[in-house]
């Protein structure tokens, strides 16, 4: 919804802004930084460009740097989301729905849906901190994450097809990070399926252009 609301409200800016980073490098990374932060997505900002990329509209120079910039944004919202900051949820989530269901502009609709969509990421990652206790006494899960540390190949490409299904390793990673921090999935594990996580999230841009072909 996060995601939705700001492509919405601002999709064509965004797209305007990473199309006219193409002629410096330190100008295209930062605005990758910019653009993940606000859409809160690599797999967003690399489908935009791997969309310019196939046209031929950006160099190859410049579309690393800003899929960098997307690497080090990701990152930084993940810090963010990292602290326990799920009070904030139903605050965030009433003043949502009232900015999206009182008022007729479009602009503020779509920025009550990204405020709606905010509120329930915190609240989500605030219950899988609190229902890690008792999975943490799972003797299935217990099972199924020491296989995967047996099985670090599986575990990345489990993990990786997840983020593809959910088309955000932001959320797949948060989710990890939520895990490790209850207990439920071993530091070392944790880090495995990070790496799962980020090649799952460079699939949909890849796939996107191939679906395309060639011009």
């Amino acid at each position: 919804m996060v995601r939705t609301g700001v492509s919405r409200a601002f999709g064509s800016s965004l797209r305007h802004a990473i199309g006219h980073s193409v002629s410096n490098r330190f100008k295209a990374f930062f605005i990758g930084i910019g653009v993940t932060g606000i859409l809160q997505s690599s797999t967003a900002t690399g489908l935009i460009v791997a969309s310019f990329a196939g046209r031929g509209l950006m160099k190859t120079a410049p579309a690393l740097a800003v899929m960098l910039g997307a690497d080090v944004g990701t990152t930084l919202v993940a810090q963010v989301l990292s602290f326990d900051i799920s009070w904030l949820a139903p605050t965030v989530i009433l003043v949502g729905v009232v900015t999206h269901f009182g008022s007729n502009k479009t602009l503020n609709k779509q920025l009550g849906r990204t405020g709606i969509g905010l509120g329930i990421m915190l609240l989500s990652l605030g219950l899988i901190v609190h229902t890690s206790t008792p999975m943490r006494d799972s003797i299935v899960l217990q099972e199924v994450f020491a296989s995967l540390s047996d099985e670090r190949m599986l575990a990345v490409l489990l993990i990786a097809l997840l983020t593809w299904l959910a088309h955000s390793s932001l959320a797949v990673v948060l989710m990890v990070m939520s895990l490790t921090a209850g207990g439920v999935v071993s530091l070392s594990l944790g880090f495995v399926l990070v790496v799962g996580a980020n090649l799952g999230g460079s699939m949909p841009p890849v796939m996107a252009n191939w679906a395309k072909g060639p011009d």
